[in-house]
Formats: structure tokens, C-alpha cells, sequence
């Protein structure tokens, strides 16, 4: 790791003791004052209030002691809309309802503080409290979700009960690092909470793998294993994990990576007083990433000397919405969100155009068949951008989607936009003419309909759709793979289990717990079609390191309802983005990196890998060449050279720089085992991180010749 790296990791963690502080000052007093954060699940009855009316119904957040004041804050969700009730000392609430207490509590008075049926979901403050309780009056039973964030102040004297200490809260962010402090050191039994209070988007607490002791064994019970799923407001459950070194990540979106070192402290190997040599560092230190920008490495190639046609748009997600392009813009709910589109000029390899405001994490985007708009998904949030793609400007804006929008095609006929629901189990299916049509409101665009998983909690991510409406569905959340038809709205077959299949690069084991994070389907030859999916190991012995499922669903087999296998080729670490060449030469799959050198550093760093392709003999599909790879190599899609041919253009999470691919020069390389003969050059994205993904104006992926384009008349 890098001194820049760690220095930021440092920092977060000084930032972290900076808003705990308050603890620590309460640990002064902490006879007289507590504070606690709480959920609970509730449910309503007649009598533990000493109500004395048995329509009404009643829980308890928080009961009446002797002697104690409350005051804070809860945030509910019910079944039924409720009131909300508080008492207080006598005498000390203006214009309150007087309240004499029955049944247990009879004799006691205090002043009422209610306010009526406000709903079934919401947040409300209190103070000086003697207890607070939801109520309804209507007689039925309700339950409700409460967490309640309070301090309890002893009026005179010491608290009737122990302190309870506060947990340590890291922030659940849509900017990086994502979890704030991404690096937390505690000590065995310390209270741990997440807090999405300022999340737009829906993410998850997923341990990876758990760290048993200094000799770096593993947990299986810790194979990702989700502690939370929290939505927008959320709070997490209270851990407290045992001692061991865990890493985390929102299995939403996996680049958002924490660690928790519990009983593990700088230097508890090496002695040494530089936190470099920390063997939490030095064993995380591909995911630990400071708030950025990363540092930018120093091996960029030359442009390449043979031009693209038209535009290549790249997702640099991670922007933090302020440079010279951009200023200062806000965008949904009037916030600075990160990302932007960098409009690259393939025939000088010159950004043109940067688009930014309005954008939270732009992640994955896809041309109208014209070539005339793009649309983008807002992967932290639930909505998606029309662009204009001749002025490079927002054209549309807000489109609501499920949460966690990923992925996006437009069908080649300009009728149907799909986006795969990441944080859902459904395909959405908008559309086109609504959202180019500048007459139609994006308040008024709807799905038309949905293509759903038949898997819970499926979270489909990286599809790929084909010309004639076939889907590779990847549920990244579920462990599955499907084949989906658009036009017949439905699964084509049972989804496929990958932690079934045999791991050939381990003999005697099966793939396990996984990722399968993007599916694409090529061209149909020789009766052949084959179906690849990135697979993402979660296994602990086998921890990121990636596999490319290879399935043919061509007419030889009995097309796409049934598949069948052909191969599972072990790759580099991590794999993501894996499309097949138009013509169906080639799989190019960019591999962001393992965490874990299990065999050697080769699968571990990040890589472009090219797999060759047989019909003739689907025995023989291996990977023919390794091509290195900038720091999380992440997205890859097709362009035109002029002249003739394909580009290959990938992009990298964590270096601003986008590797240009010649894909007529792969077979030279191959032949010559030098991988860099397939190397065209670089283009320099400047300030831009978070490469995710790209896509040319105007697109190949579909079309091996910009004759047969129907977009090719923009750039002629």
C-alpha cells in the first residue's frame, strides 16, 4: 500500500475519533447520563401502559423510570397508521393534556404530549421525556418497527440502572470511501451500527470473509454472510463481533468495502511503529481506499495512433461533481452526488464533453438506435437520465425506476428501454418513444411492465439484450443465472445454481457461494451460441477469484431454453464486464483484481482477459492471452477504428484512464505471446474516476461493421 493510501485510511479513522468524542465526554458522567441507539419490533396491547381503555392500543418505546428524563429521537414503521405519544413531568409541557396513570401505573400524573394518527412511517423528536409510546385508539392490533436514538438523564443523583454504552456508527455513504470510518479498530465486544441515514440508495452489510487470528485463517461461517440490508433512513441491528479482522461490503455495489479489526491493532505482528506494516493493511490493502483521488499511475500509454469512429461515453462514477468542467452542480433533492459522462472524441481521443449534474453514480449507459440519445442509470438512487447525445446535454431527468437501477439496453427498433432492478428481482421494461419524445414528462413515464426473477431477492445486475430479445440475466444478489425472452416476458428455462457446478481449478470442489455479476450472449454460428457469465468467487479458501461460465444455448442444443454447458475457465481475480466480440471471435472480460494471492500474483492483479472462442470444437475454448490491466479493471464495450475493425474499449474504477483494445491485432499477440501488441494505447481521463461503463456512438456491440449500423449516419 502506498504512503498517499494509508495516510488517507489514517485520516478516516482520525475523523472517526473526532465524532465519537461525545462518548468519551459522557464516560465523565456516565452515573448521571446514557446513550443508546435501539430497534425494536413491537407489538401493541392493552394494558402495558396502564392505558384504562381497552380500544386503545399501545407499545412502549421507551418505559417510565424513577427519575429519569428522555431525550432524542424515533423513527418508525407500522402496519397501521398510529399516534404518537409523550409524557412529561407535571407541569412542565405547555398546553398539554393533564394524565392520570391506570392499572400498573395508577396514581402517577404527567403531561400528554400526542399527536394523532400521523401515518405509518415516519421520524419525530422528543425532550424531556418520562416516556414515549405509539398508540392508536381504534382498537386493533398494530405492530411496528422502532428505532429510537435517546439519552437518558438522571434528574437528580445517578441513573436507576447501568450505562449502556453507544455503539460505534459508521456512515453508509453514496461518495467515497462509501463507509466512513472504512478502517475501524475496536475491541472485542464493542457495539458496532451501520447508519444509512444519509444513503440514497439501498445497500447491504455483507462480511466477505472473517480473519480468525494472525496466522490469516478464515471463517467459513463468514462466506458472505449479510448482517443488514438497509434502505434509505435505515439503521442496522447492534453487532458485536468477535475478535478477528472482517471485511465487509455492500453486496450491491462491491466496490463499497469496509474493514473492522477487532482485538487485532496496528502492529500487533511486526512491532513496528509504521502503520504500513500493519497486517490489516497489508492484507486489504487492494480494497482499502482513501476518499480519493487515487493515485494516478504513472505507466499511461500514448493515444492510439489510429482513430475511432464517432464518440466513446464513459460512466466516471466516482467524480466528486467539482472541476473545472462541471463547477459546483446539485443534483435529486438538491444534493452535490458523484459522477459524471466524459465524451471522448475517438477520432482525436480528446474529451469534448462532460456531463454531470443531475447524475448520483452513473454506472451503465446505452445509445437509442439513431445514435441521437443516450440513457444513463443513476445506479445509488432510482431513476434514469435521458441525455441528448448530439449536444451533450440533459435532455430528461428522473425517470423513477425500482431502487438500484444497474444496467440498460434500448432494442435496436427504438421501442423498448429494460433496466435491470438491482436491489429488486425485476427487469423494467419502459417505453423508448416516452422517453424521447420531448412532449412527455418524465414524471409521466412509467414502466410499461416487468420481467420478474423467479428467484427472491434476485438483484439482476450486468444483462446483456440481443438483437432478437433474448436476456442473460445475472442475479448477482441470488447466486443464479437466467435466459429471459422480452418479447414473450419471461424466464426462458429455470435459473441456473453456479455454487452446483464442479470448479475444475479445484478438483473435487464446486464453484460455492458466488457472484454471478454479468451475463452476455453472442452471435449464433455454426448452430453454437454461447451464453458467458462473469463469476465472482466468494468462497473463503477461493476468496475473488473470478471464473468465466460458458453455456451454449444455440439451435444444436435446443436454443435458449435449454442450456448446456460447455466450460468453466478459471481467470483473473474479480471479474466484471465479459462481452462477446460481434463477430464471435473473441470474450473480453476485464478483471478488476483478487483480494487473496491463492496460487500466484499473475490471477491476482487486475487484467484484461481474452478468451478465444471454437464452434468447431467447443473443447478447445481457453484463455488465449492476459493483457495487465489499470487498477479495478471494470467495463468493457466495442467500437469502430477507422478503416476497418473493432476497438475494444475498457475502463478501470481506480486509475482515470481508458485502455484502448485493437481487436484485428489479438491474433498477432496471441501468435507472438505478447500481450501489448494488442494494446492500441491509452486515453488520459484527467480528473475523472470511477471508470464503470462505456459505450462508442456509435455502438458495435451489436454490429461487427459500421455498414450495417443503423446509428452510422451521425458521424458520416
Amino acid at each position: 500500500m502506498n504512503k498517499t493510501v494509508l495516510g488517507a485510511i489514517i485520516a478516516a479513522v482520525a475523523v472517526f475519533g473526532f465524532l465519537i468524542a461525545p462518548i468519551s465526554l459522557q464516560n465523565v458522567d456516565a452515573a448521571r447520563i446514557k446513550r443508546s441507539i435501539e430497534t425494536k419490533q413491537l407489538t401493541s396491547d392493552f394494558e402495558s401502559f396502564g392505558v384504562g381503555h381497552e380500544q386503545h392500543q399501545i407499545a412502549v418505546v421507551l418505559p417510565p423510570q424513577e427519575n429519569v428524563v428522555y431525550s432524542g429521537r424515533l423513527t418508525f414503521k407500522a402496519d397501521k397508521s398510529i399516534d404518537v405519544a409523550i409524557l412529561h413531568p407535571k407541569g412542565t409541557f405547555p398546553g398539554a393534556i393533564p394524565w392520570k396513570g391506570q392499572g400498573p401505573l395508577e396514581g402517577a400524573e404527567a403531561d400528554l404530549e400526542v399527536y394523532l394518527d400521523v401515518g405509518s412511517e415516519g421520524s419525530w423528536a422528543f425532550n424531556n421525556a418520562i416516556a414515549v409510546a405509539i398508540h392508536n385508539a381504534k382498537g386493533e392490533q398494530f405492530n411496528a418497527t422502532v428505532t429510537v436514538y435517546y439519552q437518558a438523564r438522571a434528574v437528580s443523583g445517578e441513573l436507576p440502572q447501568p450505562q449502556v454504552e453507544m455503539p460505534r456508527t459508521i456512515v453508509v455513504s453514496e461518495f467515497v470511501p462509501w463507509f466512513v470510518p472504512s478502517a475501524l479498530q475496536i475491541e472485542p465486544g464493542t457495539s458496532v451500527q451501520w447508519d444509512a441515514s444519509e444513503a440514497a440508495s439501498v445497500h447491504t452489510i455483507t462480511v466477505v470473509t472473517r480473519i480468525t487470528d494472525l496466522q490469516l485463517n478464515m471463517d467459513k461461517e463468514f462466506t458472505a454472510k449479510t448482517l443488514a440490508i438497509l434502505n434509505p433512513g435505515d439503521r442496522s441491528q447492534v453487532w458485536k463481533p468477535d475478535a478477528g479482522v472482517y471485511v465487509y461490503v455492500c453486496a450491491i455495489h462491491p466496490y463499497m468495502v469496509g474493514v473492522i479489526s477487532v482485538g487485532v491493532p496496528y502492529n500487533a505482528i511486526t512491532q513496528d511503529s509504521d502503520p504500513a506494516n500493519d497486517i490489516t493493511t497489508q492484507k486489504f490493502a487492494s480494497w482499502i481506499w482513501g476518499p480519493g483521488p487515487w493515485e494516478r499511475p504513472a505507466s499511461i500509454l500514448p493515444k492510439p495512433t489510429t482513430p475511432g469512429v464517432g464518440e466513446v461515453w464513459v460512466d466516471a462514477q466516482f467524480d466528486s461533481m467539482k472541476d473545472k468542467y462541471l463547477g459546483t452542480l446539485l443534483g435529486k433533492f438538491a444534493k452535490p452526488w458523484p459522477g459524471s459522462i466524459n465524451v471522448i472524441d475517438a477520432t482525436t481521443w480528446e474529451r469534448k464533453a462532460k456531463i454531470g449534474q443531475g447524475l448520483n453514480n452513473p454506472h451503465n449507459l446505452w445509445e437509442s438506435a439513431d445514435g441521437k440519445f443516450v440513457v444513463q442509470t443513476n445506479w445509488h438512487d432510482n431513476y434514469l437520465t435521458v441525455i441528448d447525445a448530439e449536444k451533450h446535454e440533459i435532455f430528461k431527468n428522473y425517470i423513477t425506476t425500482g431502487m438500484d437501477p444497474a444496467h440498460i439496453a434500448v432494442t435496436p427498433d427504438n421501442k423498448w428501454v429494460v433496466t435491470g432492478i438491482n436491489a429488486g428481482s425485476e427487469f423494467q421494461v419502459f417505453d423508448a418513444s416516452k422517453m424521447f419524445d420531448p412532449n412527455v414528462k418524465a414524471e409521466d413515464i412509467k414502466p410499461e411492465f416487468s420481467i420478474r426473477a423467479s428467484v427472491p431477492l434476485a438483484g439482476p445486475h450486468g444483462f446483456w439484450l440481443t438483437p432478437d430479445g433474448l436476456i442473460a440475466g445475472p442475479y448477482h444478489m441470488a447466486n443464479h443465472i437466467a435466459v429471459l425472452s422480452l418479447n414473450e416476458r419471461k424466464e426462458m428455462h429455470k435459473p441456473i445454481n453456479p455454487a452446483q457446478l464442479d470448479d475444475p481449478a479445484s478438483p473435487g470442489k464446486k464453484l460455492g457461494a458466488g457472484i454471478p455479476i454479468a451475463s452476455y450472449i453472442g452471435p449464433e454460428i455454426n448452430g453454437h451460441r454461447y451464453w458467458v457469465t462473469a463469476f465472482v468467487m466468494l468462497e473463503h479458501d477461493r476468496l475473488l477469484q473470478g471464473r468465466l461460465l460458458i453455456y451454449d444455448i444455440g439451435e444444436k442444443v435446443g436454443g435458449p431454453s435449454n442450456p448446456t454447458l460447455v466450460k468453466v475457465l478459471k481467470v483473473n481475480g474479480t471479474p466484471i464486464q465479459s462481452p462477446i466480440t460481434p463477430d464471435g471471435r473473441y470474450v473480453i472480460s476485464a478483471n478488476s483484481g483478487g483480494l487473496f494471492v491463492i496460487d500466484d500474483e499473475k490471477h491476482a492483479k487486475p487484467a484484461i482477459t481474452v478468451v478465444k472462442l471454437d464452434y468447431e470444437d467447443p473443447s478447445k475454448i481457453d484463455v488465449a492471452l492476459v493483457i495487465p490491466g489499470y487498477a479495478g479493471t471494470h467495463g468493457v464495450s466495442y467500437g469502430y477504428k477507422q478503416g476497418g475493425g473493432l476497438y475494444a474499449y475498457v475502463t478501470a474504477k481506480f486509475a482515470p484512464v481508458l485502455r484502448v483494445i485493437d481487436v484485428e491485432k489479438i491474433e498477432e499477440a496471441i501468435e507472438k505471446n505478447d500481450p501489448m501488441i494488442a494494446v492500441a494505447g491509452d486515453v488520459d481521463l484527467g480528473d475523472s474516476w470511477g471508470g464503470m461503463g462505456v459505450i462508442a456512438i456509435p455502438n458495435a456491440n451489436w454490429y461487427p461493421t459500421l455498414d450495417e449500423n443503423p446509428a452510422k449516419g451521425r458521424f458520416q
